[in-house]
């Protein structure tokens, strides 16, 4: 038998997508953050993405500021020129480059093109295949405390999600039963995805990367519930 086996997992990793070099402003909004949810920051893995920045970053610094509110910077995307060193210095993996920021072209550009390039005769529409959606994951099981439940697709599950369990999802996720552990519905960036419980009791829930943890019982609504984002924000709503 071997000693180990390497598996390709799907865990999510919380990313911040940093938008200024004002490392002040960065630890009042972390502080901020983490007073809303204290918990949720505990050796917290998470990634620096640097995709939004026009400046160079002091890394090192960023690295300790968020080493001081407990988490646990362990890689960067879309690094910049002078970060290469200290990566390795800082033992930070390097997750390569992400999709280039879209160049908004102003107005006056697009109507002058429109009237340059209207044609003459009417084109055949292009068809386009959309990418096949993710299967559905049915779990005819309860999500036992300490269990981790991850589907790539929407995710079914009949019975209760316990006390300490976590269930996550690309798409959505239902469950027939009370959800008290936490439960991540697009984990890979799906606005859409909703999540519903036949009682809400939960840890935390979060819908493509927006969350809400829930510190006390006072919270809950024990109720069927629907959760899904409106204009960016967890909105639960009963059933």
């Amino acid at each position: 038998m071997a000693a180990f086996n390497l598996k390709a997992g799907l865990n999510p990793i919380t990313t911040l997508l940093v938008q200024t070099t004002d490392l002040e402003q960065i630890q009042q909004e972390l502080r901020a953050k983490i007073e809303q949810a204290p918990k949720m920051f505990i050796r917290l893995p998470c990634i620096f993405d640097f995709i939004e920045l026009e400046e160079n970053i002091d890394l090192p610094s960023l690295y300790l500021v968020c080493h001081e509110f407990g988490m646990l910077p362990i890689g960067v995307k879309n690094a910049q020129d002078d970060h290469h060193e200290l990566l390795e210095q800082l033992e930070l993996a390097d997750f390569g480059k992400g999709k280039s920021k879209p160049t908004r072209i102003p107005k006056a550009v697009k109507e002058v093109d429109a009237e340059i390039n209207e044609p003459t005769e009417v084109s055949a529409p292009i068809i386009t295949e959309e990418a096949p959606a993710a299967k559905t994951t049915v779990h005819k099981f309860p999500v036992r405390s300490g269990q981790q439940l991850t589907a790539e697709g929407d995710l079914i599950i009949f019975g209760l999600v316990s006390t300490g369990a976590e269930v996550l999802a690309g798409g959505s996720i239902q469950i027939f039963g009370p959800l008290r552990g936490r439960a991540l519905a697009g984990i890979k960036g799906n606005s859409n995805a909703t999540i519903s419980c036949q009682s809400l009791e939960a840890e935390l829930v979060a819908i493509a990367g927006e969350y809400k943890l829930f510190e006390n019982s006072e919270q809950h609504s024990s109720q069927a519930s629907l959760i899904q984002l409106d204009d960016g924000r967890l909105n639960i709503d009963s059933l």
